[in-house]
This record gives C-alpha cells, structure tokens and sequence, in this order.
C-alpha cells in the first residue's frame, strides 16, 4: 500500500479528533471574528489550500451572508500595491505555513487593521506566527507529496469555525456525525474502485487526460481531484463548474476524454445534470459520483452515507474517491504518488 493510499485512509480518525478537541481555540476565534463583525472576507492559499479556499468562500458566503474574494498575494509581493484592509477578515489557510507570499499578505493585512486568522497543519509556522490568530489542523505528519488528510482538516477546520459562528444552523447539527459519513464513504469508494471503478481508473490512465466537473461547494472537490490527477499521475485533468464547462470548454467531451462528475442530492444536483448529460451526448464517457438521486444509473458511485449530510459538508466526503482514483491512477501507470517527480512537500513563493 502505498502512503497516499495510508494517508487517505487516516482521514475520518483526523476529522473526529479535530471535532472533538481544541474547542476553547475555535470559540476564541469565533469571538474575534464576531466582535470585529467585518465587511467583508479575504482569503489567502496555495496549490490544494487554494481549493479549501474555495470551499470556504462558499461557506462563509451561504453561512455568513459576507461577501468574500480571494487573495492575489503578488498585489502585495511583487506590485507592492497599497490595500485598504480596514474593516476586513483576512484567512489564511497552508500546510506548511511557510510560503514567504502568505506570510507577507497577512503581515501586511494586519498593520491595515484587518484581523488574520492562520489554519494551518504544522505548529509554530511563520504563518501562524503572522496572524493575530491561530488555528491547526492536527492533521500530524503528512509524507507523502501530495496533500489529502492535510486538505480535508483544513476543510473540517473551516467548516468548524463557521458552525461555531452559527450554532443553531444545519451544518453545526450535522457536523459532529461527519466523520462517520467520511468512513462509510471511504468505505464505498475503496470497493467500487477494486470493482466498477476500475474502468474509469484504466480509462483515465490509457488517454493521459480528463475532465473534472461539478459545482457550488463541490468545485473545490472538481478542482482538488483535478489536481491530485496531475500531480501524482501525470494526467492533463481539468476541473471545472459545471456552469462554466458549458461556457465553452464542452468542446473538450469526446470519447477520448474520460469526465468524472461529482453530484450532490438536492437542487444542485439538477443544476450539474445538464452539463453531464451534453458530455455524453458528445460522446465522453462520463462516470458520476453522488449520494441516493444517482443510483440505479450506469457508471455511478452512489453514497448513501450522504443522506441527511447538508450540501455544505459533502465536499468533505466527495474528494474521498478523487484522491483514491488519484492514487490507483498513478499506480495503474507504475508512477509513485507518495513521490511525484519535480515535486516537493513544502513550496515558497514570493
């Protein structure tokens, strides 16, 4: 077994921990962001961090009602272009905690009077160091390259800052059950790829590419899974809303593009369904991964652990499969994806 495949598997243990620890961090975080009461939200990320950005972007924004943008840490690095940070929220969410460019935004973010909150998974990093607040992941040691138990704390991590901020909400009811969500998912996932799944494993592998879709809270699982595809198995995988895919990019469905569609229940759901259906139509195989509205179809994952999980914390669950089928991708191509080539664990930029 490889370590990613031993990484992804430690995942529902890591997100019970963090849910059950730490509370008096999270609710003096909460305090602060509620006594500051900003205008509006910044978020600042890397690489898979930047896909937990996304996926707070919508949280905060569907939870909060804030309006939020993410950072272009080069405005501050490279233009060294003034920012009106007042009144604002700056997050910033890394692994590492080390990139030179993350740590400047939020250093710069709280001489302006912003307050900065840090997430973070290694302990007395620059960028906790940075921030006026701190927060871990506890996600421990993470070996291989590419980044998957680190990413899901991260999302668990944001996902449990915004609960506290809304208690009587449906995603602070469903929260503490998530993490047995994410094992019967796992679960799921590992026996559909040794059976049907295998298909889309050899049918990604055998044409190099594929197309990654979905939509709302579960772009940032389009966009992760794209990525881990790219980076353990040299695959050209692009990940797309399902909503821009028909802007154009449908051009790309044909039968040597392999789609892969993530598909909550409820009316997102729908809204995906019109983008799966015309890259079939194309001609591109397309398997879709969903909880109880995809059963009974051809080519489908069906998660039935999702039932009753609010759309907000699927994606939680969902990027479980993506980082398995990343994994037997790569080993289906005799690739290492704890140690991609060109790869290192820890990227600074500036």
């Amino acid at each position: 077994m490889t370590i990613m495949a031993e990484e992804i598997r430690e995942i529902p243990a890591i997100v019970r921990t963090q849910l059950t620890t730490a509370a008096a961090s999270f609710d003096a975080v909460a305090e602060a962001i509620r006594a500051a009461d900003p205008r509006w939200v910044s978020i600042v990320a890397r690489g898979t961090s930047d896909h937990a950005a996304i996926y707070a972007r919508y949280l905060i924004e569907t939870e909060l009602g804030w309006p939020v943008g993410l950072a272009s840490p080069s405005v501050t690095t490279v233009y060294h272009a003034p920012t009106k940070w007042a009144d604002g929220l700056v997050l910033a969410v890394s692994q590492s905690g080390r990139s030179p460019d993350l740590v400047a935004v939020v250093e710069a973010a709280r001489r302006g009077a912003a307050l900065t909150v840090a997430i973070t998974n290694a302990p007395d990093s620059p960028l906790e160091a940075a921030a006026a607040l701190g927060l871990r992941c506890t996600a421990g040691v993470e070996r291989a390259v590419a980044a998957t138990k680190s990413y899901v704390a991260e999302l668990a991590a944001v996902a449990r800052i915004v609960a506290t901020l809304v208690p009587d909400s449906a995603l602070a009811a469903a929260l503490p059950r998530v993490s047995d969500v994410l094992a019967a998912t796992l679960a799921a996932a590992q026996a559909w790829l040794a059976a049907e799944g295998g298909e889309l494993v050899e049918a990604i592998a055998t044409a190099g590419r594929a197309l990654v879709v979905s939509r709302g809270f579960n772009l940032a699982t389009a966009l992760e899974t794209a990525l881990k595809l790219k980076e353990t198995g040299r695959i050209f995988a692009e990940g797309y809303s399902s909503a821009d895919l028909e802007h154009g990019p449908i051009a790309l469905a044909s039968a040597g593009f392999p789609t892969l569609v993530f598909r909550p229940d409820g009316p997102i759901g729908g809204a995906i369904d019109p983008a799966a259906e015309r890259s079939r139509a194309m001609g591109a195989r397309t398997w879709v991964v969903g909880g109880a509205d995809v059963a009974g179809q051809a080519d489908v994952l069906s998660i039935g652990a999702l039932a009753g999980l609010p759309e907000c914390l699927t994606p939680l669950a969902l990027i479980l499969p993506g980082q398995l089928l990343a994994e037997a991708v790569a080993v289906r191509l005799g690739l290492s994806p704890d140690a991609p080539t060109g790869l290192n664990k820890v990227t600074l930029t500036r």
